[in-house]
C-alpha cells in the first residue's frame, strides 16, 4: 500500500495513481490533485 506524499511543487497532498507491487517494495506512480504533477517513486516494505 502506498505512503502517500506531497507535492514538491505546491505542497498539496498527492494521491497514489498506479502501484506495481515487487518484492522488494512497490513501484508508485502519484499525481497531485492541485497542480497535476506526476512522480514515480520506489517505496520499501
Amino acid at each position: 500500500m502506498a505512503k502517500g506524499r506531497k507535492c514538491p511543487y505546491c505542497g498539496y497532498y498527492m494521491l497514489a495513481e498506479q502501484e506495481n507491487t515487487q518484492a522488494a517494495g512497490s513501484w508508485v506512480v502519484y499525481v497531485c490533485r492541485s497542480c497535476g504533477h506526476k512522480e514515480k517513486v520506489f517505496e520499501d516494505k
